[in-house]
């Protein structure tokens, strides 16, 4: 299965929410970090803001008021980012397009915070994770000296905090001796205590912590046993929303299927989706996620290539079909990605005899296609790899009888190729794994002349460059595997050799090294799996071995450092 690279946004809350007012909070400060591609994000962007419920299936509040059901307000706020930084009070009706929050919204369990950012190229992208705002109800009975001194010192125990809610979290003196053991960290002081992924929490520091230390916490592999789990499968499509994993379609022992699943790793759970009755069974499809719904397209169906396809909406619960007028050829083994505004497809194979180099870009908004222009394009083939730059789709590799090295970046503003170097790149191969860093595309594995590859170079798309990669450590050759980006690290796992393998490796770009992955409870070998980045995670969900077909999930977290900083 290809794995298509997206530009990542990630979102790091560096202080809790705090809220204010003289009398009841109607406002809350809060402060964050956003990144794209793994850099810090250093210019004006859009933001949108909502507080939701705990599946984002409700709308409390958002900016402009205008959100329902978790979906994106329609006005958005320019906030000025600094090193990544940012800062905003919600709910201050003095900023433009910002509506005041009502009190009665802390009166649910559990509100959180969703956020929406465009960073001018990619459109509006769902942040992730939702940020659980844990202390709004102990600051709204803050709001007066009596009401507060109603909670008696000693009241919210260590038992009252998840294991893992340090994360992030401002504890009060003396609260986080026994969290912080049950998470596996130790060096606690006295006075509040943040936990953060990052070295250089800079607004910490200017907020007048301290850095006190840090804790080197080791890679892991977790086997979830999931609650009313898909039937397996492999082949199929996996994409993650912010919170959830979706996969959908594939084949079996049995059949093709058109049917898929919601998984929620923090709670372990699968909920099944609707099923449109008119989207047939395929394999060797497609899937994009737009940032709030999920495009299905193309495929194979027992005989049939297909080129129609399904916009599913995980909040409603349903489908709807994407228009197949000015539609691509039907086709499988293709490639898709998201822009912000469209997918773009290209490529595939289809009649049992033609390689494919054209393709389309469709608008889930207008429901309409663009052709896509074959002057200059790449050769035609099929399973490529394709990755979006910001600015660029890069294709590359693939087969068409025989095996591909070559291929071009495709502009769409302009309806115009652009041919790669050749010098220097890796040898021709299909089933390699691809991912784009935010500067780079890389490509790594695969199957070529000589059989499953362990070799790969990274592609400068500026200086239309390729790098060669270290080939020290390097994991055993494969194809069929998955490749994930991290931020800071390409990760592959799984496929097949001379035999279906479980083992992986972690690629740093910025060293050019190898780290093999731990085996210590990782999941069964398999190919045809897929592999997907929460913001902290790896999730490996289905695949086959030997015409097993398999329908587990496994979390990996690679090794990670967590610093203390103390408040005085």
């Amino acid at each position: 299965m290809k794995e298509i690279g997206f530009f990542l946004f990630t979102l790091l809350l560096c202080v809790s929410p705090r809220m204010i007012s003289a009398q009841v909070p109607q406002l809350i400060n809060y402060e964050g970090r956003v990144t794209a591609g793994g850099t810090n994000f250093n210019a004006a962007g859009q933001f949108k803001f909502a507080l939701v419920n705990s599946n984002a299936s409700a709308s409390f509040w958002s900016n402009d008021g205008t959100s329902v059901n978790g979906n994106q307000p329609t006005a958005f706020i320019t906030i000025n980012v600094v090193g990544g930084l940012f800062s905003v009070t919600l709910g201050d009706s003095a900023l433009g397009n910002m509506v005041p929050i009502s009190p009665t919204v802390f009166a649910n369990s559990d509100v959180r915070l969703r956020i929406w950012f465009n960073d001018g190229l990619h459109g509006f992208q769902l942040l992730s994770p939702d940020q659980r705002l844990t202390s709004v109800g102990y600051a709204m009975m803050a709001g007066s000296a009596s009401i507060a001194n109603t909670v008696p010192d000693g009241t919210i125990t260590t038992a009252k905090l998840a294991s893992n809610a340090v994360n992030f979290t401002v504890l009060a003196p003396g609260a986080a001796a026994t969290n912080l053991a049950a998470s596996g960290l130790s060096g606690v002081a006295s006075g509040g205590i943040i936990l953060s992924t990052n070295a250089t929490a800079t607004s910490l520091l200017n907020a007048g912590y301290l850095a006190i230390g840090k804790s080197e916490i080791g890679e892991s592999w977790e086997p979830r046993a999931s609650s009313n789990p898909p039937v397996v499968r492999s082949r199929h499509t996996a994409i993650w929303t912010g919170s959830e994993m979706i996969i959908w379609g594939g084949i079996n022992s049995a059949s093709y299927l058109n049917d898929g699943a919601r998984c929620r790793p923090t709670t372990q759970t699968w909920t099944t989706i609707a099923t449109n009755a008119a989207l047939p069974p395929r394999d060797y499809h497609s899937a994009i996620w737009t940032g709030t719904k999920m495009i299905i397209w193309g495929g194979y169906n027992n005989g049939t290539y297909l080129n129609d396809g399904g916009i599913y909406d995980p909040v409603a619960d349903t489908w709807t079909l994407v228009s197949v007028n000015g539609a691509p050829s039907p086709r499988d083994a293709h490639t898709a990605i998201w822009t912000g505004t469209e997918m773009i497809i290209w490529g595939g194979y289809a009649n049992n005899s033609s390689f494919l180099n054209n393709g389309g870009r469709y608008n889930p908004t207008s429901s309409t296609w663009t052709p896509i222009t074959t002057v200059n394009a790449p050769s035609p083939r099929l399973f490529q790899t394709a990755v979006w730059t910001g600015s660029e789709m890069i294709v590359w590799g693939g087969l068409d009888g025989g095996y591909r090295n070559d291929g071009a970046r495709y502009n769409p503003a302009s309806n115009t190729w652009t041919p790669m170097a050749s010098d220097g790149a890796p040898v021709a191969r299909d089933f390699q794994a691809g991912v784009w860093t935010g500067t780079e595309m890389i490509i790594w594995g695969g199957y070529g002349n000589a059989g499953p590859l362990d070799s790969g170079a990274r592609y400068n798309p500026v200086s239309n460059t390729w790098r060669d990669m270290s080939a020290n450590g390097v994991p055993l050759a494969r194809s069929s595997h998955s490749g994930v980006w991290t931020g800071s690290e390409m990760i592959i796992w799984g496929g097949r050799n001379t035999s279906y393998v479980n083992d992986g490796g972690r690629y740093n770009p910025a060293s050019n090294t190898w780290k093999i992955l731990s085996n210590t409870s990782s999941p069964s070998a398999r190919e045809l799996h897929t592999g997907i980045w929460t913001g902290n995670e790896m999730i490996l969900w289905g695949g086959e071995n030997s015409g097993t077909f398999l329908n587990d999930l496994s979390v990996y977290q690679p090794p990670r450092t967590m610093y203390l900083y103390l408040k005085p």
